[in-house]
């Protein structure tokens, strides 16, 4: 059920939105929330009576000078008093959900959501020259301050590049744990919404802990610098060297392919789940294990399993809901 403070809001939010336009026709969709439930127009059509009200009581203003607030106060008797009491405050409370709701809106519009879908890439340039590289299930929020940069990663992985501001700090909020830069190049992935992988090309960035994760707030858990990957889970950071070449495969996403030295299949399916609706699977537990190189198209499972064929004698049979089931050829099937 909705509660009244809801409806209030939402129907001096209508009331703004009218005196904005200075239209006096409705809306479809106007028309139809008042319509959706008696309360909607009963709170509009008083928000809407306070408001005249309190534009009425404007026009007593006297032209110079200041208003006397003993003489509306206190007034010849208290009839005078409680004539002016009552309007005033419907105005003063009409005027307080306006000036929250334009703070509301004001806010919403100036953080930024973007996402991509199962196998999406999308590359966005940020209005301080940062770019942001997003890879497949992605989502993120970017709300610029006039103190920071911030950013919130809420699932997936993204790659940023980051504008050189000293005084603007540029912070990666992520499952519970802050990355902060200044100009530099780093990826970061959130990987089924706990361990958390950076990988910095550029630069150098801090992994800094969250003000509820136990220690002490915005304490550096972790410096990485390029040619640097850090992986945070379970309570702890390590940090590693990582060559080139790995760097290499590891961002291979960002030109759509997938790139395997040596992981083991059930691995390297793990990762083509992350960009097809249509899964893979392995039931067969002696092929597993098996070890994949070279680089795929990540969107091309076909072709993937035509590898697996060539290479191993790999089959695929289609289940029931769509899934590909990898066995060896000639394996018994399974009822």
């Amino acid at each position: 059920m909705t509660h009244a403070s809801d409806i209030e809001a939402r129907a001096a939010l209508w009331l703004a939105q009218r005196d904005a336009s200075g239209e006096a026709g409705e809306s479809a969709e106007f028309t139809a929330w008042l319509a959706a439930d008696p309360r909607h127009r009963a709170a509009y059509q008083r928000l809407a009576a306070a408001w005249e009200r309190s534009a009425r009581l404007m026009t007593l203003r006297p032209e110079v000078g200041p208003i006397d607030a003993d003489l509306l106060i206190h007034g010849r008797d208290g009839r005078e008093r409680s004539r002016w009491r009552q309007p005033l405050a419907l105005a003063a409370a009409v005027v307080a959900v306006a000036v929250a709701i334009s703070w509301w809106l004001i806010a919403a519009r100036s953080v930024q959501t973007y996402r991509t879908e199962v196998g999406g890439l999308s590359r966005v340039v940020l209005k301080d020259g940062s770019t942001v590289t997003l890879n497949t299930d992605t989502e993120l929020r970017v709300h610029f301050s006039e103190a920071r940069r911030a950013v919130e990663l809420l699932r997936g992985e993204a790659q940023f590049t980051v504008a050189h501001d000293v005084s603007h700090p540029f912070e990666v909020s992520v499952g519970g744990r802050l990355v902060r830069a200044v100009g530099t190049a780093f990826d970061v992935r959130l990987d089924h919404g706990e361990a958390i992988e950076v990988l910095v090309t550029e630069g150098r960035v801090a992994f800094v802990d969250a003000p509820d994760s136990g220690a002490v707030p915005g304490a550096t858990a972790a410096t990485i610098s390029a040619g640097e990957s850090a992986l945070a889970g379970a309570g702890k950071v390590t940090v590693r060297r990582v060559s080139a070449t790995e760097t290499s495969r590891h961002l291979a996403w960002e030109v759509g392919e997938l790139s395997f030295e040596g992981e083991t299949l059930t691995a390297a399916i793990a990762e083509f789940n992350r960009y097809n609706r249509r899964k893979l699977k392995v039931e067969d537990a002696s092929i597993g294990g098996l070890q994949i190189g070279g680089n795929f198209q990540a969107l091309d499972v076909d072709s993937f399993v035509a590898a697996l064929s060539r290479s191993f004698g790999i089959t695929a049979k289609t289940a029931e809901d769509g899934t590909l089931v990898l066995e060896r050829a000639g394996s018994p099937v399974s009822d």
